[in-house]
């Protein structure tokens, strides 16, 4: 068949897996509230036949690889990559599903697909197929690539897991005082980051790296004592729900402004421009303010929402065995895929090891896995702090995948935004 063809089938394909996983996401919401099993279970087709259609459209692009005279996996660029990995994500989740007969895993797992994908879609990625790179033409690309991503697939089960266990286990908001606390101090750290960035680039990576030694030193206090600080606990899953429904917002809004006004450039220089970052000081003000809100919405109503959905979730002890049995099966992937990748390296550039950014923070994401592994075997650490290691460890394998690509530049370069 015509590679342009095949090329233009694979573009609408992922569009429509693109638009299932969507309804899948709202159907997965819907359910959890609804506690309707007919949302349940159209959620779950809905998945399966956007996963058959994803998996249509892999096969398609690599088919067009071969007919265009390139001949290679679709699986070398952000943009096939990203792809790939909700593939893996899809797989893996289906698979649970399927075993342990629940579906309240839906609306977190497809809310990190919606958002790879959304990404995907935002970001002006290269789609086009062009030739490998030298340095990517070798056979072990796609041993690498692939038990990288499915390890990382295996991983982001965990931490939708994880983020269920730790809404869970808190039994309390805490005191209203906290609230108020966790909307000064996000309040103070964006005012803070604007102030700093202003100052020049010096001054902003000294914020990102201080953000991080603090961000650190609190998931660092959680796993040690957030068991006995569970209003914390709570804090933390509130965050992370602010950030991942923050972004999901967002990207509805920048999806909308680039359809009506479409920009050109890179992604960096138009990054959150529509709402972080627009000139207007009211448009910037009113993002921040939708975020606060945002914060607060989910802190005050967090433990209705746990006890609303109470009679659907699985019990603590069943997500504890399915985020260390995910966990157990991506460390190994993940640690296959660094070796794979050091013997790639050493054909493609000399060396087995370079001390590049991705292969640094591929190292810090192997060694957290390592720790929540041998936590569990030596130590029998179970419940929160497994889940808030798990959370970490999930951390880092974005910033691994994305924030390297984003804003770092090495030898994997190659795989960031054109």
């Amino acid at each position: 068949m015509d590679g342009v063809f095949l090329t233009g089938l694979s573009h609408y394909a992922f569009a429509i897996a693109t638009l299932c996983y969507t309804l899948s996401f709202i159907l997965y919401s819907v359910f959890l509230f609804s506690k309707r099993k007919a949302l349940g279970t159209a959620a779950t087709i809905t998945t399966s036949v956007g996963f058959a259609i994803q998996t249509t459209a892999f096969f398609a692009r690599w088919a067009a690889s071969h007919a265009l005279g390139i001949g290679r996996v679709p699986l070398t660029n952000l943009y096939e990559s990203l792809l790939f990995f909700t593939w893996s994500i899809v797989l893996i989740y289906l698979v649970v599903e399927y075993r342990y007969k629940i579906r309240s895993l839906g609306a977190f797992v497809l809310g990190i697909v919606f958002l790879a994908l959304g990404f995907n879609m935002l970001a002006g990625i290269q789609t086009e197929i062009v030739g490998l790179m030298p340095a990517l033409k070798s056979n072990w690309l796609f041993y690498h690539v692939l038990l990288c991503f499915l390890g990382y697939a295996a991983f982001g089960i965990s931490f939708a897991v994880s983020m269920l266990s730790l809404l869970m286990d808190s039994q309390d908001r805490g005191r209203l005082t906290s609230g108020f606390a966790g909307l000064g101090i996000l309040a103070f750290i964006i005012f803070l980051g604007y102030l700093m960035a202003g100052q020049g680039e010096v001054m902003k990576k000294a914020y990102w790296l201080g953000l991080g030694i603090l961000i650190l030193a609190w998931i660092l206090f959680l796993i040690l004592k957030g068991s006995h600080h569970r209003s914390q606990v709570f804090l933390l899953w509130s965050f992370a729900m602010t950030v991942a429904g923050g972004l999901v917002a967002v990207m509805a809004v920048e999806l909308t402004v680039w359809f009506s006004h479409p920009a050109t450039g890179s992604f960096k220089s138009h990054l959150f421009t529509t709402t972080f970052f627009h000139p207007f000081l009211p448009i910037k003000l009113l993002s921040w303010a939708f975020v606060l809100a945002l914060f607060w919405l989910v802190w005050s109503q967090g433990i209705r929402i746990k006890n609303r959905m109470l009679a659907y979730l699985p019990s603590p002890d069943m997500l504890d065995s399915i985020s260390y049995q995910m966990i157990s099966l991506g460390w190994p992937l993940l640690t296959m895929g660094i070796i794979t990748g050091s013997v790639w390296a050493n054909t493609a550039w000399g060396s087995y090891w370079s001390w590049d950014p991705k292969e640094t923070w591929s190292l810090i994401t192997w060694f957290l896995y390592a720790i929540y592994l041998h936590a569990r075997y030596m130590r029998g650490w179970k419940g929160t702090q497994m889940a808030v290691l798990s959370v970490a460890g999930f951390l880092a394998v974005l910033f691994t995948y994305l924030g390297v690509n984003l804003v770092l530049s090495g030898l994997h370069s190659y795989g960031g935004i054109d």
